[in-house]
């Protein structure tokens, strides 16, 4: 479909939902944002605020294919793509985002900025497959043995159990073959080993036909507690089923310090960035 719903469209104004916007970053590989602010204006444009500044919103102004995610509390999902536009700091939506109970009472910041994008193309709402995932998720339990693999300790105990966990939502995103990123549950993944994510196709293997062996992707890792995780790397087919991803790279997604946390040449580069004192000497004159 190429037209937001009117029925759809109330469902993704709700300012408690999962919304992730995937974006193309610099070097041409996917990542992934989560925007719960994420919602249609009319039929055909979704839009979003901007809550912190993080890999996504400096992407799209260069490379305006969007994928995006929206899952309601009821359990379905849709993906899209879309195509970014241009953006907003006042008007009746950036209004309409800061009265949102979410952002209204936040106690240290609202929406700053209001993202605009044309849509290209929407899916029919579907359910979130539960007794697939479980089946799955038992699955990899029993067989990523097959897979596991920890040469480097890319992965801290911390993400490493969080990403095994059964409750924890993952997602994988990578680039589709018509240059649009695209988003896909699975649910069932788990780390297998400190540099590697084991997951299987199913249950929606029908989703993920064009994902091919070499992909580089992005898995976002989210819980209801709203700890998150981003990790990237290489996808392979594996042994009975199971596939996984090689990671080379982690990324914190949320505040009060988004960025890489891996490779640590990244993060050392961006600390020095970071706490350069010519700023604050700026600021003082």
């Amino acid at each position: 479909m190429n037209k937001v719903r009117p029925e759809d469209a109330k469902e993704f104004d709700k300012a408690v939902k999962v919304g992730f916007l995937a974006s193309v970053d610099k070097e041409g590989q996917p990542h992934v944002s989560l925007i719960s602010s994420l919602m249609a204006k009319g039929e055909d444009q979704i839009i979003f605020g901007e809550f912190t500044e993080g890999e996504s919103k400096k992407s799209i102004y260069e490379r305006p294919n969007c994928g995006f995610f929206i899952m309601s509390l009821d359990k379905v999902f849709w993906t899209g793509k879309c195509s970014f536009t241009h953006s907003e700091r006042e008007g009746e939506d950036y209004i309409h985002f800061n009265e949102m109970p979410l952002f209204r009472y936040n106690t240290y910041c609202g929406i700053s900025v209001v993202h605009y994008s044309d849509l290209v193309d929407i899916s029919e709402k579907r359910p979130l497959n539960m007794v697939g995932v479980i089946l799955n998720a038992l699955k990899i339990m029993a067989l990523k043995g097959l897979v596991s693999k920890s040469d480097k300790n890319i992965l801290r105990p911390w993400a490493k159990k969080f990403l095994a966990g059964l409750i924890t939502l993952e997602f994988i995103c990578y680039i589709g073959e018509d240059g649009f990123p695209k988003i896909v549950p699975i649910i069932q993944a788990q780390s297998a080993g400190t540099d590697r994510i084991a997951f299987t196709r199913a249950p929606y293997k029908d989703m993920l036909t064009d994902l091919k062996e070499g992909a580089y992707v992005a898995i976002y890792g989210l819980s209801l507690d709203m700890e998150a995780v981003e990790v990237k790397g290489t996808f392979h087919e594996g042994k009975a089923g199971i596939c996984y991803v090689d990671i080379d790279k982690v990324y914190n997604p949320l505040p009060p310090k988004v960025g890489y946390v891996y490779p640590e040449e990244n993060l050392k580069q961006e600390a020095i960035t970071d706490w350069s004192v010519e700023p604050l000497v700026e600021s003082l004159k």
